[in-house]
């Protein structure tokens, strides 16, 4: 789920020459590379995220690049999400600050479904300026590979025995590789998507959460499909900024002068990918409203999705607080 509401675009040039804004401690904004990786486990899972470049998703993809046992093996960008691929300057300059090579990034080329409800346009601008990511003076500059975003997938599915895919994104891509490259998506590990909602008051006019309600209709054909799914639904994940978001780099991102995220969705949906043991699930088979209440959860029997119920708010910071530093 994204925030409702996005106040004006702010007319500040964010610079990595500039100082962050800091708290009242100097402790969460703070200027300056970031400490040191740890090295990658030997067995490190390959995932692949699939982002519209939130400010919250690149606090998730933060975590995943660093993270010791996940090695992130390529990036893709849906069309029908928050922010598409005109936002690779922000790539660009993400791993440029967080001092690691980027991986092959895709653009997604699937069209939003007739059921879907397109991100306000405001919302976009808003990720693109308003980050909280240190910017370069002079834009990035990351070329994305040629390769469409499902293809990419599909590619590094058959590259990759235990392939997963992170989905922060609404799932258009996702889905069009399980319904253009079906041997290739059965080869997937496992998909964890931050998607819909079960009890949360909707958000919008027909919309329950936002990246299922942008293009519900791939969000319902990937729990239907044969790879095991864990959902993060908007109920269970923790308002307001994480304590474990701080230091250089990350400690900005979703907070800037006149705007701060809400919650962070995505960034809890990679932690509990990261350690599993943070989450409550209640595993089942889940129906999607597609039409009306778009991307409200409803369980309607035994079966093998995972949708988390219940998220632990402290150790979701430890995890956080172990690999930003």
């Amino acid at each position: 789920m994204r925030r409702l509401l996005l106040v004006p675009v702010l007319a500040v040039a964010l610079s990595a020459c500039s100082a962050a804004a800091s708290d009242t401690d100097g402790e969460v904004f703070v200027a300056g590379p970031m400490s040191p990786m740890a090295a990658k486990d030997p067995d490190a899972v390959p995932v692949v995220v699939d982002t519209d470049l939130a400010p919250d998703d690149l606090a998730a993809l933060a975590l995943l690049v660093r993270a010791p046992g996940v090695r992130v093996v390529g990036v893709t960008v849906p069309r029908t999400g928050e922010l598409d691929c005109r936002g690779t300057g922000l790539l660009s300059d993400f791993f440029d600050a967080l001092e690691v090579d980027a991986p092959p990034v895709a653009c997604g080329t699937t069209a939003r479904g007739d059921d879907g409800v397109a991100f306000p346009p405001d919302w976009g601008a808003g990720a693109m300026t308003m980050s909280g990511l240190p910017r370069d003076v002079a834009p990035g500059h990351l070329e994305p590979v040629r390769t469409p975003a499902a293809e990419l997938i599909a590619r590094l599915a058959r590259r990759h025995d235990d392939l997963r895919i992170v989905a922060l994104a609404p799932l258009t891509e996702v889905a069009a590789v399980l319904r253009d490259h079906p041997a290739a998506y059965a080869r997937l590990d496992g998909v964890i998507t931050m998607a819909g909602s079960v009890d949360s008051a909707s958000h919008a006019d027909g919309v329950a959460e936002w990246n299922a309600g942008a293009d519900p209709v791939p969000f319902a054909q990937v729990l239907a499909g044969p790879v095991p799914v864990t959902v993060v639904p908007d109920d269970p994940v923790p308002p307001g900024a994480p304590e474990g978001l701080a230091g250089p780099v990350v400690g900005g991102l979703g907070r800037v002068s006149g705007f701060e995220s809400p919650r962070y969705w995505d960034l809890a949906t990679a932690g509990t990918f990261v350690d599993g043991s943070v989450a409550t699930v209640e595993p089942g088979t889940w129906e999607v409203d597609t039409t009306t209440d778009r991307g409200r959860l409803r369980r309607t029997g035994d079966g093998q999705v995972r949708v988390v119920t219940a998220l632990d708010a402290a150790r979701l910071d430890e995890v956080y607080r172990s690999i930003f530093g």
